[in-house]
């Protein structure tokens, strides 16, 4: 029970919304720039993220947003154009590398590339055949958190006053770095490979320097059902339960889609979360990352400097900031003691709640009713005046989170000038050189850094130069 007195501080920290960009070394304590400084350049850094659509109106994402290459796979299957108006006929002259050899030696991507560059190539509707893209609010939540954090800059924008006014708002909220484009390439929740085998394509037409793929791919030919030791009856389920396998075709697709994520990955580095469930290989793709590609798999540490409860283990690249979860199993026993459904009563002795971090992420949102934080009006904004900016953030986590933020700090590699080579391979060797190892109890995380050493704001903990 709270004591009189007291305000609810000494129970919830309040902690500073850009905590992450101070652990990744790239913000210090009073907010500024650590060795770099923002140089706008004629052709900025390229991350081309593949996600759910965003809302590119959002303040802190307007001129981070290459709204003239972002692109749907969703609504149509050889992509609209999703921030266009149908009629606009501009396709044919965007610069696109249109004679990629990313493809060879795969016989049904080739036959994909082929199609879309047939579609790229010429001067036609934005969206194909008339069909508008899905970059409706309602499927923006998830793209629109993870582009903030990797390129949102900073703003002043006109709040509406209940008088009718108008005032000034400095959102003063940044990515990683606030200097590079993002090209949203946009997919359904569920794809088949072919829709991702076109998004992959697409983002290597379009010269990314980036690619971040924040999600996991449901790939029947690598998944396989955990079912355990539960029984029915005397019998293990897991004898009553056969995978079904795709067919070849349906094999062999998936399978070049495999390669093709490989293939891009030395020529630009690809970043991937490594999933949510305590995997211990990471999920695909983020469990293609090896010595010999520019794959690049993220795992979640908290504000502590502890992995977080939920994060993969095992082939993880780098781990980067993120929130914390509870967790209660025979593995760990790591409980939020702040909240008010706490109950020391059955709570092992040897419990981890010391691990556990309130400090959650906070990046861009959908302003109005339709994202993570929702808002009290149908419209955040009349014309270009916020009607309220509770909405326009939220609290974000996950692996999604930690690696949104590598990717952004890849971004910011190349923005200053700091990685010189162009492959995947080179991004990846500079990024592990700047990872930290990062020591607390029997815990061993490499925390990505950008200068010195990662700074936990929930808590103090040795950290020492990973060996190389």
């Amino acid at each position: 029970m709270q004591q009189s007195g007291q305000t609810g501080r000494e129970i919830y920290p309040q902690y500073d919304a850009l905590w992450h960009l101070r652990t990744l070394g790239v913000l210090d304590e009073d907010q500024a720039p650590v060795g770099w400084c923002v140089e706008p350049k004629d052709k900025p850094t390229r991350v081309a993220i593949i996600d759910t659509s965003v809302a590119a109106a959002h303040p802190n994402l307007q001129g981070a947003i290459n709204t003239e290459l972002s692109i749907d796979f969703f609504s149509a299957r050889l992509g609209s154009f999703a921030f266009a108006p149908d009629g606009q006929a501009t396709i044919g002259c965007m610069s696109l590398n249109l004679d990629t050899e990313i493809a060879d030696g795969l016989p049904h991507t080739a036959k994909l590339l082929a199609e879309l560059r047939d579609r790229l190539s010429q001067t036609s509707k934005a969206h194909a055949n008339g069909v508008a893209p899905c970059t409706s609010p309602t499927f923006s939540s998830h793209g629109t958190s993870v582009a903030g954090l990797v390129g949102a800059r900073p703003c002043i924008t006109q709040q509406l006053l209940p008088t009718g006014e108008t005032t000034p708002l400095a959102l003063p909220y940044s990515g990683v770095d606030p200097m590079c484009e993002i090209v949203q390439i946009s997919t359904n929740f569920d794809p088949e490979p072919e829709g991702l085998i076109l998004a992959f394509l697409y983002a290597d037409i379009i010269g990314s320097d980036v690619v971040l793929f924040p999600r996991n791919i449901a790939d029947p030919h690598r998944m396989i059902p955990e079912i355990g030791d539960i029984k029915l009856g005397e019998e293990p389920l897991s004898n009553l339960v056969r995978q079904i396998a795709p067919n070849p075709k349906q094999a062999e697709v998936w399978g070049e889609l495999a390669e093709l994520i490989v293939n891009i990955s030395q020529v630009r580095p690809v970043v991937c979360a490594a999933g949510n469930a305590n995997e211990d290989d990471g999920i695909y793709p983020a469990n293609l990352a090896s010595e010999h590609n520019g794959i690049i798999s993220v795992g979640a540490v908290n504000a502590k400097g502890y992995r977080s409860s939920y994060s993969a283990t095992g082939n993880i690249t780098v781990m980067a900031p993120s929130n914390d979860a509870e967790a209660f199993d025979a593995a760990e026993v790591r409980l939020d003691q702040q909240s008010a459904a706490y109950d020391p009563v059955g709570v092992p002795a040897n419990n981890a709640n010391h691990k556990f971090s309130s400090y959650d992420v906070i990046t861009t949102d959908v302003p109005g009713p339709a994202g993570y934080s929702g808002g009290p009006f149908a419209q955040a904004a009349i014309g270009n005046s916020m009607r309220e900016y509770g909405s326009y953030f939220n609290r974000f986590g996950g692996t999604s989170c930690a690696s949104a933020l590598v990717a952004g700090f890849l971004s910011l590699g190349y923005s200053t000038g700091k990685i010189t080579g162009r492959s995947g391979l080179d991004a990846k060797s500079w990024l592990l050189t700047h990872c930290y190892q990062h020591t607390r109890d029997e815990d061993a995380c490499n925390v990505l850094c950008w200068s010195g050493k990662p700074v936990f704001p929930d808590g103090d903990g040795q950290t020492t130069p990973a060996p190389s």
